[in-house]
């Protein structure tokens, strides 16, 4: 949990003016920190990101560029290169509780677990008093599995900041996998009464609470309340998007049009990816983790490396148009090379992020929703296996109203809007699999669950590797999910989030005409 930059002083110049003043002096190396830094602190960290290089290439051996450009890179998921900015602050100025605390969350994020342990203690032991260190440190000791000592920790943050109220909800949560549901609620229930209100991540962890506790109603209308609380933020579906994109690539992804286009004339050397899709909370996570117990695969988490390059792609290819539209200079003589360029960018960008050892020959790529973009996977990596891990539609949908989401266009935050965005995407998924041949098995977790030998050993075989017992007890793969779902893999298989739907049929009512087309066409049932 990193921390910020300190808030800017009562008339500090704003935003605005502070733009006004680099475009006269663009070199202005005050405004140009101060710049990214108030971007950052308003939760723009794209945007605070050329401001934050600018300010580096200025002043290479200035701690506080250094600093900023660590903070824009792991806000954005990139933390082995903000471990690298982090440590250059720390060797270019005596060292600071903060920057040493953010130094270990990055490690944190990485894995590297022992690592971020020793610096937290570093941290705490050059100031023991900011609350924020004590919380990051907590979640460490989560993600090590030590539930104990990091309800100890994050109580310690709770004692030296009451307003906090991320460690208020991180205790509750940490109480409840402990088996202390009534206690977490009275947690959760004491710091609203505290702070005058809640918050979503507080109300969609009280509805998780009361999930388990049987109380189903009363955690839907929190789930609900957390939801509404997202859209009143700003955090509504962005569907007239969604829409015209997955409209596009229908259009351009059809036979007689990739016909025409041509193939990666070489191979790419080192790890290949691995592609687990399928909407959040379908079993994804269950998936990576059982896969990166073979010791041939590494666990990439969900990168953002499609992404960039699908923001990227214009650009690379030198086009005017937008993308998808963009793949058609692939049919100009001077782009053949296109896919080569496309694929080796995602590859350069993954490989920055997955903590590949030898002996691994695959590495896994898991973004929620990466299914949208199968058209241009399988242009750029012909034989790269995607593994389509598919649950009962309305258990998808109702997993996603209990947690706080932004994937699919903040689809999440309604039943609607995210049973209409499953569907979009389920059927665009379709149209793919006609239009151009694909390395693709579907894998219903509910198989996975029920008989997971034989789910596991199809799965391993699809993937051209020899079964692995290993993968059965992934539990004790000591590796950290970066997701939603890191407490639920940690544990052995369990069978009670099948038909979990069940229980909310009314409040779930609104999804069934419109996900019916999807249950019935997977074999599911009403």
């Amino acid at each position: 949990m990193p921390t910020t930059p300190d808030a800017p002083p009562s008339g500090a110049p704003d935003a605005a003016a502070l733009e006004r003043r680099l475009r006269a002096a663009p070199d202005d190396l005050a405004a140009t920190q101060e710049l990214a830094g108030r971007l950052f602190q308003a939760g723009r960290a794209a945007d605070a990101e050329p401001h934050a290089r600018n300010a580096v290439r200025l002043a290479p051996e200035d701690a506080r560029c250094h600093t900023l450009m660590a903070l824009v890179l792991a806000d954005t998921h990139r933390p082995q290169a903000a471990e690298f900015h982090y440590r250059r602050a720390l060797a270019l100025a005596p060292p600071d509780a903060a920057t040493v605390a953010n130094l270990a969350w990055s490690l944190t994020r990485q894995g590297r677990l022992e690592e971020a342990r020793r610096t937290y203690r570093r941290a705490a032991a050059l100031h023991p008093s900011i609350a924020l260190t004590w919380h990051g440190w907590a979640q460490t000791e989560d993600a090590a599995r030590d539930l104990p000592a990091a309800q100890r920790l994050v109580d310690r943050a709770r004692r030296l900041d009451p307003g906090h109220r991320g460690a208020d909800t991180f205790a509750a949560a940490l109480l409840a996998r402990q088996g202390a549901g009534q206690p977490a609620l009275a947690v959760l229930h004491a710091s609203a009464a505290r702070h005058g209100g809640t918050d979503p991540d507080a109300l969609l962890e009280t509805g998780r609470i009361l999930d388990r506790l049987g109380r189903h109603d009363e955690a839907f209308a929190a789930f609900a309340a957390g939801k509404a609380l997202l859209r009143q933020a700003g955090r509504r579906y962005g569907e007239e998007e969604a829409v015209d994109l997955i409209a596009r690539l229908a259009t351009f992804f059809v036979a007689p049009r990739l016909r025409l286009m041509p193939r990666p004339a070489t191979p790419a050397a080192g790890p290949q990816p691995v592609f687990i899709v399928g909407a959040p909370r379908s079993g994804t996570t269950l998936v990576e983790q059982i896969l990166s117990s073979h010791p041939a695969i590494a666990a990439g988490d969900e990168l953002p490396s499609l992404g960039a390059v699908v923001r990227a792609l214009p650009q690379t290819l030198g086009s005017p148009l937008g993308y998808p539209e963009a793949l058609s200079e692939l049919w100009m003589g001077d782009q053949r090379d296109g896919l080569e360029r496309l694929r080796d960018a995602y590859l350069r960008h993954a490989r920055k992020l997955v903590p590949a050892k030898p002996g691994h020959t695959l590495f896994t790529d898991k973004m929620p929703f990466n299914e949208t973009h199968l058209g241009l996977i399988a242009l750029m990596f012909p034989s790269a296996p995607v593994v389509h891990v598919l649950r009962h539609p309305l258990d998808v949908v109702l997993s996603m109203m209990g947690t706080n989401l932004t994937h699919g266009f903040h689809c999440a935050n309604d039943v609607e809007t995210a049973a209409r965005h499953v569907l979009r995407v389920f059927d665009l998924v379709e149209h793919y699999r006609r239009e151009m041949p694909l390395r693709y098995l579907p894998l219903r977790y509910e198989d996975l669950v029920r008989e997971p030998e034989p789910a596991v050993r199809r799965l391993l075989g699809f993937l051209g590797l020899g079964f692995d017992r290993r993968c059965l007890r992934f539990e004790e793969n000591r590796r950290h999910a970066r997701t939603p779902s890191h407490a639920q893999v940690a544990e052995k298989l369990y069978s009670r989030s099948i038909d979990r739907h069940r229980a909310y049929r009314t409040h779930l009512k609104p999804a069934i005409p419109i996900l019916e087309p999807v249950i019935l066409g997977l074999g599911y049932s009403l």
